[in-house]
């Protein structure tokens, strides 16, 4: 026989007191789909992101649509393509389609997602498509992949495409250097590097990657982009000022489509956070680029980001330092003069916690109130539906007549899923199983914030 957890047994409890069938379904249901979409893939979305993208494949013909919609999977939305042919094989009676979403975000970083898919395919021109356009975006993300690749390359093969390791003098190296740290050299990498040196009487373990007629921020020329401390050590040397560095120096073809950015990045991907002889790049500068990609519309639990960070090798306790540095440097950028209040802890926590006391069915229900507070990211009704009805039925001359709770949210982006997500089927699922009860339910909500500022009292 089949085991059924505790949850299950209070909701089915609940369901029966209630006189409601236990296979009905659940508010929250699987969407019906047309028939002919014979194979689907739609990854559950934890965060109740605000858009989606998605993707229509012809199982007959392999063609394929994308597109992205706000809202969330199985909300009635289809899609909005005015593609003649997309349209007339969809309601084709006898065609079969797989449909998938590839990623949830917000809209404009889902759009972006959309358009970079869309010109790697070059879908307005590809028969394989039914989008007529390569879509387009005010985001450019970075294309995290293809910035391991160069680096993967680089360090495995010590070549890019043809171009080969080189030796060249210290002294004919270039000027330009990205300084992507949080400091420009680490007094205590160049001294180790300046030992390694005068013992090895040699340069040859190192390397210095330079590309080649680079504009850079507005400049252009030869642009080194690893090799600095190397270059430092090396001057500081008894004898390597002197010597000859080994030197790829990639040319302009093979790098000028990468942005700006992605030059800053694959900087410090070329310092990875692991053992080598070069410094890894440190958790300040990590979140520095973090934020940068943020203020440029790109989602912090985006993959782009989240790749990004996993190339470090980071811990959790590392990532999470990385996450709070970014959110810091993100704040005095976009500044939020007030906090929300957490409600469970604090003066504020401690008011409320006295008011449900006296109020609470635990002082012999004088009140005939069960009284809660809950913050709006974290609440199940099950234990409090079971609480309250095991109650009635076993203090029939002393029941519980009022639900009340004292809602608060956690942050602006809580408050937007519990009102538009959570609240109006919430109450409508609260309602529906108190009223055979006589239970109404009472629901108030807290002051959401409080400014960060505090005067001192006189």
């Amino acid at each position: 026989m089949p085991q059924v957890n505790y949850e299950t047994k209070i909701q089915n409890a609940v369901k029966k007191s209630a006189n409601i069938d236990l296979n009905e379904p659940e508010v929250y249901i699987k969407g019906q789909l047309p028939k002919q979409i014979v194979d689907d893939h739609v990854p559950y979305d934890k965060t109740f992101s605000e858009a989606f993208l998605y993707r229509f494949t012809n199982l007959l013909n392999g063609k394929i649509y994308v597109g992205r919609h706000k809202g969330q999977p199985y909300d009635g939305y289809m899609f909005s393509s005015k593609d003649k042919d997309f349209k007339k094989d969809f309601m084709n009676p006898n065609s079969e389609w797989k449909y998938e979403v590839l990623q949830y975000g917000s809209y404009e970083y889902v759009g972006a997602t959309e358009n970079t898919l869309l010109i790697n395919a070059n879908a307005k021109d590809n028969d394989n498509y039914y989008n007529k356009s390569n879509g387009g975006s005010n985001i450019v993300l970075p294309r995290i992949k293809l910035l391991q690749s160069i680096v993967n390359d680089i360090r495995e093969n010590k070549s890019y495409k043809g171009a080969e390791m080189m030796l060249t003098s210290v002294k004919n190296l270039p000027d330009n250097a990205v300084q992507v740290r949080e400091f420009t050299l680490d007094k205590d990498h160049v001294n180790t590097l300046r030992d390694i040196i005068n013992d090895k009487r040699s340069l040859e373990h190192l390397t210095v990657i330079i590309l080649k007629d680079r504009t850079y921020c507005g400049m252009t020329g030869d642009l080194i982009i690893d090799g600095n401390h190397s270059i430092a050590g090396a001057i500081a040397s008894e004898t390597g000022d002197e010597g000859i560095i080994p030197t790829l120096q990639i040319p302009k073809h093979l790098h000028e489509d990468l942005t700006d950015m992605e030059v800053d990045l694959l900087a410090t991907m070329l310092n990875p956070r692991d053992q080598n002889p070069t410094l890894p790049t440190d958790l300040p500068t990590i979140a520095k680029h973090v934020c940068a990609m943020r203020l440029q519309g790109l989602d912090s639990n985006g993959k782009e980001i989240q790749e990004y960070k996993d190339n470090f090798h980071l811990s959790k306790k590392q990532k999470t330092k990385v996450s709070n540095l970014a959110n810091e440097m993100y704040a005095k950028v976009v500044p939020n003069t007030s906090t929300w209040i957490n409600y469970s802890v604090g003066e504020e926590g401690r008011k409320i916690k006295e008011q449900i006391k006296n109020e609470h069915i635990t002082n012999d229900n004088k009140t005939g109130i069960f009284s809660k507070c809950y913050s709006t990211a974290k609440y199940g009704s099950q234990n409090d539906l079971y609480e309250m009805m095991i109650w009635n039925r076993d203090n029939p001359h002393n029941k519980i007549t009022t639900y009340k709770i004292r809602w608060y949210h956690k942050d602006e982006e809580y408050k937007k899923i519990w009102k538009d997500k959570w609240q109006n089927n919430n109450e409508f699922m609260i309602d529906k199983l108190l009223k055979n009860h006589g239970i109404k339910r009472d629901w108030t909500y807290l002051k959401p914030t409080r400014s960060k500022l505090t005067t001192k009292k006189s």
